[in-house]
């Protein structure tokens, strides 16, 4: 008996190969041909089995496919955004922990979480503005940013809460001059090894040098300028052991209470 074993159908489409789609645009027109293959098997049945569609790109002059098929794009494009996405929510919850175990304060290291967070958006954002479209070398670029973002940010405020001093603005006083000369130093030797990587031919080494080079920018900026002045306005104030008035300072006239030396006595 003859039967049919298999068939196919070619369908033209007015896709142009050459322009880069978005993959929330192309998961639209891929379920839209999903549809179609779906209502095929409802009206053939089981007799020939079910129906699959298969993306076939251009092919060049040698016959071999070009790399431009849309829907391996499609999954690709998505698998980078979750595997950033991801990486990212896993960086900051670890960022969270370590700052809430070198600090021991939920204030201070949501305040510092906020600016991690503030560095990440604002790199992202210049990536987006240069052009550059999210690919294998950039997702692992976005995994590791929340590592480099963390190190100023966790010095800065594990010093502020190790100061003695009970306002806000006094403890920010005391942080800066303790541990900012070392994050400086530390920040500015980070820029020129990020120089000399992004200057490199290859270009995964190239892209993750510009990565980082924006990152400890930014973190760096984002920790002194915003952090240390958040703290400063809103941060924690120590606990004082007793009960005795201190001196009123420019610094501390808003305060009451504080320790101060034995040797001071005041009424």
């Amino acid at each position: 008996d003859l039967y049919i074993a298999w068939t196919r159908v070619v369908m033209g489409v007015k896709m142009n190969e050459n322009v880069f789609l978005p993959a929330s645009e192309l998961r639209e027109k891929y379920d839209d041909y999903e549809g179609l293959v779906d209502s095929i098997n409802a009206a053939v049945g089981t007799t020939l089995g079910d129906a699959f569609q298969v993306a076939v790109g251009a092919e060049d002059p040698g016959g071999q496919p070009l790399a431009n098929n849309k829907w391996i794009n499609m999954v690709l494009q998505e698998l980078y955004v979750r595997m950033s996405t991801v990486g990212v929510i896993i960086g900051i919850s670890i960022a969270f922990v370590v700052l809430v175990l070198s600090t021991r304060n939920l204030l201070a290291a949501s305040i510092s979480v906020l600016s991690i967070a503030c560095a990440l958006v604002t790199v992202i954002g210049i990536t987006v503005a240069m052009g550059w479209e999210l690919g294998a070398s950039e997702a692992i670029c976005l995994m590791t940013l929340t590592g480099f973002a963390v190190d100023y940010v966790v010095h800065l405020s594990h010093s502020y809460m190790e100061s003695t001093s009970h306002s806000p603005l006094e403890r920010t006083h005391d942080a800066l001059r303790d541990m900012g000369i070392s994050v400086f130093w530390g920040m500015l030797t980070s820029f020129v090894a990020a120089l000399a990587l992004a200057s490199c031919q290859l270009q995964f080494l190239s892209k993750f040098g510009y990565f980082f080079l924006l990152t400890i920018t930014f973190a760096y900026l984002w920790a002194v300028l915003f952090l240390m002045p958040l703290l400063a306005t809103v941060g924690p104030r120590s606990s004082p052991a007793d009960g005795r008035a201190v001196p009123t300072t420019p610094y501390n006239s808003n305060t009451t209470t504080h320790k101060v030396p034995d040797a001071i006595e005041v009424t």
